[in-house]
């Protein structure tokens, strides 16, 4: 069973009816991990955290439930639910909201959820000593923003799209109702969309625009019958976490 499981992993069979999109597995089982802006960071079950360097991971300092990376930095949300920003190789804990997770992934803010679901945002610049964030009453559990605006979804399993977000008014105007039941949606810095199900399948949102942001459609890609917990895509690469902590790479040069 184990062998053919691996053999499984070797090749992502199908988005449509393609082939040829290669998997492999990556040492290390972690809680939650996110890709951006060429890096890859991720937590364990114990709130340890860690940097892919190279072919192997490297531990930082400091302890977290969550933690992000992208074009605003890297963040991330401690057991007591504050927020940190990595600075010169050491976590500088931000005024903020009380967070269960942070996003960092847009263009220029930072995005977040409480734990009443409410959606925060801090915009450019990040850098001054009194941060106002923006909030918004949304009933979320996980957010995530990209360069066509921000992706949530509900404390009710819904996908939502979140209209007119600019990183000088990252709060944007309104949400949109989008089709599917997710247990999460990951933006990629280049826009594509990834979600998990609520089976823990796999999806990509397929024909996103700048004209229509959130684009037509779902569709699963299937890597042989693991089911996932986390997706996170960068730089043509998405990694995924299997609902043991598993860490799988695949090359999504054929996807799209």
């Amino acid at each position: 069973m184990v062998v053919m499981e691996r053999c499984l992993l070797l090749l992502l069979l199908a988005v449509g009816s393609t082939e040829g999109n290669r998997c492999t597995d990556v040492d290390g089982v972690l809680n939650q991990i996110d890709a951006g802006n060429g890096m890859v960071f991720g937590v364990n079950a114990t709130g340890s955290v860690y940097t892919r360097l190279g072919n192997s991971w490297t531990l930082l300092p400091g302890n977290l439930k969550h933690v992000t990376v992208g074009t605003a930095g890297v963040w991330g949300v401690g057991d007591s639910l504050e927020v940190y920003r990595l600075v010169a190789g050491s976590w500088s804990p931000v005024p903020a909201p009380p967070l269960v997770q942070v996003d960092a992934g847009s263009q220029r803010f930072v995005s977040g959820v409480d734990q009443f679901g409410s959606t925060h945002c801090l915009g450019w610049p990040l850098s001054e000593p009194s941060p106002a964030w923006d909030t918004v009453a949304s009933r979320l559990r996980y957010v995530s923003c990209g360069p066509l605006g921000c992706w949530g979804v509900s404390l009710a399993n819904g996908v939502y799209h979140r209209l007119n977000v600019r990183p000088r008014s990252c709060i944007g105007t309104s949400w949109v109702r989008v089709t599917g039941q997710m247990l999460m949606v990951e933006v990629g810095t280049d826009g594509r969309v990834f979600g998990v199900s609520i089976t823990q399948d796999l999806y990509m949102r397929k024909g996103l625009t700048p004209e229509k942001p959130i684009g037509w459609g779902w569709t699963k890609i299937q890597i042989g019958n693991l089911r996932f917990k986390h997706v996170s895509w960068d730089l043509g690469q998405l990694w995924l976490l299997t609902d043991s902590g598993r860490i799988v790479r695949c090359s999504g040069s054929d996807v799209d």
